[in-house]
């Protein structure tokens, strides 16, 4: 059964360096609330608007755990440095440089064995007004 520290641990090694754990964890039709999509591949597209988005990234962890229905929560913040206009809500903005702070929280449904489904609740704004800030 996945345990809630074990999906925790392994989504910040994915949201901060791209480590191949979390997606195993997933079922192959795993359905992504977010965007609509189905499938690990899914988080190949999101990691590749990450990697080319942001550098020097590293994930603190805030908590996790099992919620009343069974489905497990993780909250997160990604800390980096905005270098690119990979994530598509950055539109055209520049790379500012800017120092950002992207919190998130993250809830998966399981099967007990993989994760099937995947709804989140992000702060993409303060993103953006941290690289509306630093280009002025």
């Amino acid at each position: 059964m996945l345990d809630a520290e074990q999906v925790a641990q392994a989504y910040a090694g994915w949201i901060a360096h791209g480590e191949p754990e979390f997606q195993a964890m997933m079922r192959r039709d795993l359905h992504d609330h977010v965007s609509g999509q189905r499938g690990p591949g899914t988080w190949d597209e999101v990691w590749g608007w990450i990697a080319s988005s942001f550098e020097e990234r590293r994930a603190e962890l805030h908590g996790w755990g099992r919620l009343d229905d069974g489905r497990i929560a993780v909250w997160v913040t990604l800390h980096g440095r905005h270098v690119g206009r990979g994530m598509p809500w950055l539109g055209d903005r520049a790379p500012s440089g800017a120092r950002i702070a992207w919190k998130q929280l993250h809830v998966f449904a399981t099967d007990g064995e993989h994760l099937t489904e995947h709804w989140a609740v992000r702060d993409d704004l303060r993103v953006i007004e941290a690289v509306d800030a630093a280009n002025g």
